[in-house]
């Protein structure tokens, strides 16, 4: 979740324990995948490695400091480090439109935030103050949500034909409000079907949107809005930069930091999944099945999990340990809170 694009949630376990799990059973990793390679070259009629090949593992994910970055690679025997979206700031290495890159470089924290934008269903990070986003509240307020399909690559949707429609379609989203109208008689929960439904919005032309207006490439259409899908941890980055100094952030020459606060990576990470579970549980109207109440509960005890794991490695943390360990507390206390009390495995009687 702490990476830019779409956001493929873990089951609540967090990053660190995750690389942990590399450490610690790496050669088993290694063999597992060099046996699967040598037979398909095998069954290819191909030659095998006469050299036995590195194993490379990298991480990335909210990493913000030369500090955290220094931690990963030595703690966790890691090759390198993945920074993604600090360098959307950066014009020499990225192709982000002007009227958006002076958006990104003034944005506020809470101009960032996960959506359920896109069509795959997938959560999406997106930006609040794109044009593309802009773009679909302006059409939801005017009375006529959705996007027109004009690229139909992401036409994946049979629930009214059998011709695939895309969701952030105006042709669905309109069948689809309809239906959700007569089927749904509780106002708040038409009113959270109905959002998720109007989130959606048209990837396939904003995407790309950004590269073609930097390149001034004439457009084939009127359609002109960027999409952007930065990662939460930009918000602590402000301002156009260079490569060098980018790369001096990272290695400890320079900081590019704002002076918004900024928690470590592993906090801001467990305040993020926090808030997910949060927002499932808050989506999930009405009396639970126990599917739901099951995967709510695995999800919460991954998080207290990841915080024990935390609180036993903090001495090893590039950051004051005891503020750490007062954040992680804080975290374990709002997850024993009644907003998570049905983050609980169902008790059956009898």
């Amino acid at each position: 979740l702490n990476c830019g694009g779409h956001a493929f949630a873990t089951d609540g376990t967090l990053i660190g324990p995750v690389l942990e799990e590399f450490k610690q059973r790496r050669t088993e990793l290694y063999n597992e995948l060099f046996d699967m390679c040598r037979a398909s070259l095998a069954v290819e009629g191909r030659y095998s490695y006469a050299v036995m090949p590195e194993l490379r593992v990298t991480a990335q994910g909210g990493i913000g400091t030369a500090e955290e970055h220094d931690f990963l690679l030595a703690y966790y025997d890691l090759a390198s480090t993945g920074w993604g979206s600090p360098f959307l700031l950066v014009p020499e290495v990225t192709t982000v439109d002007d009227d958006t890159l002076q958006k990104l470089a003034t944005a506020h924290k809470e101009d960032y935030f996960l959506s359920y934008a896109s069509p795959l269903g997938i959560p999406f990070n997106n930006f609040r103050k794109s044009s593309a986003e802009l773009q679909r509240q302006a059409r939801i307020d005017d009375g006529r949500p959705g996007a027109p399909c004009v690229k139909k690559l992401l036409t994946f949707n049979t629930e009214y034909g059998p011709e695939p429609i895309c969701t952030s379609s105006r042709t669905y989203q309109n069948k689809k409000l309809k239906e959700l109208e007569e089927e749904i008689t509780d106002p708040i929960k038409f009113k959270i079907e109905a959002e998720k439904v109007m989130s959606k919005d048209c990837l396939c032309e904003g995407l790309g949107m950004a590269a073609l207006l930097r390149n001034k490439v004439k457009l084939p259409t009127k359609i002109k809005a960027v999409t952007i899908c930065p990662g939460p941890n930009l918000a602590y980055f402000s301002g156009v930069r260079t490569l060098r100094e980018m790369v001096d952030h990272i290695y400890h020459r320079t900081s590019l930091l704002n002076k918004l606060p900024r928690a470590h990576m592993f906090i801001n990470e467990l305040h993020i999944y926090i808030d997910f579970l949060k927002k499932q549980m808050e989506d999930a109207v009405g009396e639970l099945t126990d599917k739901q109440a099951g995967h709510f509960a695995n999800f919460k005890n991954n998080l207290l999990n990841s915080i024990d794991y935390y609180t036993k490695i903090a001495r090893h943390i590039p950051f004051d340990s005891s503020e750490l360990l007062k954040q992680l507390a804080e975290a374990r206390e709002i997850l024993a809170g009644p907003l998570f009390e049905r983050a609980c495995l169902p008790v059956r009687v009898g």
